[in-house]
């Protein structure tokens, strides 16, 4: 069954105004609403994607060719999913917008956007090219994640923590596309867990933005607006891209124990930055570490009838750890959902 659950174009006038002058198969008005707040077209003319409730959306905007398109200066097109996937729906997104400012026919659209919910390719068809790329996405080949390394060096393993402990993390940048560009990224160092409901790539510092945060144990957000520098309580990591900089907050270091294991594997995360290898063997390397220190902490469980595992802190103890080993292992285990008891 397709991902897809709907498309829109959308035109702005030499009068600044918008029309939603296509729809398929339906939109609420309540996402019209959001969209028009959310992204102003008159101040975006990029790609764009983020989250309206559970759905996601992606919004391709490109200048109009008065020559093509007499009365529109912009035209958009907005596609609804159910799966986050960026790179893939912005190669859509772009096909769908570029076959409507050459055509001005939404019916071409229709057929493409069809064909994208089918599955199904017609070789004939304009930007048929564009059309496979869409259906053999791979989306580990448009990572950042080796820039990311390189970025950040050994502090990257502060970002591994956060995400592997399920902690709050906030992602800073001034520009929307530059963020959002990077923020794809960051669910593949855990690739292991599943992110769509704990991801907010754009959030503004509003109260019904904030309430929706608030509602999350943890999450990975982006935002733009650098007031949320003095907003700890919403973090406790914050990742400031153009200075290039991460912030543990004072309340959370506690939560975010660092131990031998942790240099190790910022050691090795270092080494892979610096290597031939590409992002999707980079992400395979760093989801096996992953799996190995998920395995000692298994090991140190009791594996249940119910294929669950339950970690007694009686049984940790007699271990030869470190406090600061325990206390990470203990805090894994309920990131992994494992059961803790103190027998």
């Amino acid at each position: 069954m397709s991902d897809l659950i709907s498309c829109n174009i959308i035109e702005k006038d030499k009068n600044g105004d918008l029309l939603w002058s296509w729809t398929f198969p339906y939109i609420l008005q309540e996402q019209k609403d959001f969209i028009e707040k959310k992204c102003i077209l008159q101040e975006m003319k990029n790609y764009v994607y983020g989250r309206w409730k559970k759905t996601w959306f992606y919004l391709d905007i490109i200048d109009c060719d008065p020559e093509k398109m007499q009365d529109a200066v912009l035209i958009g097109v907005v596609i609804w999913a159910k799966e986050f996937n960026p790179d893939k729906y912005r190669t859509l997104s772009s096909l769908l917008c570029r076959t409507y400012h050459e055509s001005g026919d939404p019916t071409k659209v229709l057929q493409l956007y069809l064909s994208a919910f089918t599955k199904e390719i017609d070789s004939n068809e304009n930007g048929s090219l564009l059309f496979k790329e869409y259906c053999s996405y791979n989306a580990f080949k448009h990572s950042n994640v080796k820039e990311m390394i390189k970025m950040f060096g050994l502090e990257i393993i502060l970002i591994y923590n956060a995400l592997l402990l399920k902690r709050k993390l906030i992602v800073y940048h001034h520009n929307l596309p530059t963020l959002l560009e990077w923020l794809k990224s960051f669910p593949y160092l855990m690739v292991h867990r599943k992110f769509d409901e704990v991801f907010f790539p754009w959030f503004e510092l509003t109260d019904e933005e904030i309430q929706e945060l608030n509602s999350c144990t943890n999450y990975i957000a982006g935002c733009c607006d650098n007031t949320v520098f003095s907003r700890p309580e919403l973090y406790d990591v914050l990742v400031n891209l153009p200075a290039k900089e991460i912030t543990v907050a004072q309340q959370s270091k506690d939560r975010l124990p660092m131990t031998k294991v942790h240099k190790d594997i910022a050691l090795f995360m270092e080494q892979l930055g610096k290597s031939d290898l590409n992002d999707e063997k980079i992400i395979k390397a760093i989801s096996e570490k992953t799996q190995e220190i998920i395995s000692r902490l298994k090991s140190f469980a009791t594996l249940l009838e119910d294929g669950n595992y339950k970690l007694s802190l009686s049984t940790l103890k007699q271990n030869d750890i470190s406090p600061a080993m325990e206390n990470f292992l203990i805090q894994l285990a309920s990131s992994e959902n494992i059961q803790i008891s103190g027998d």
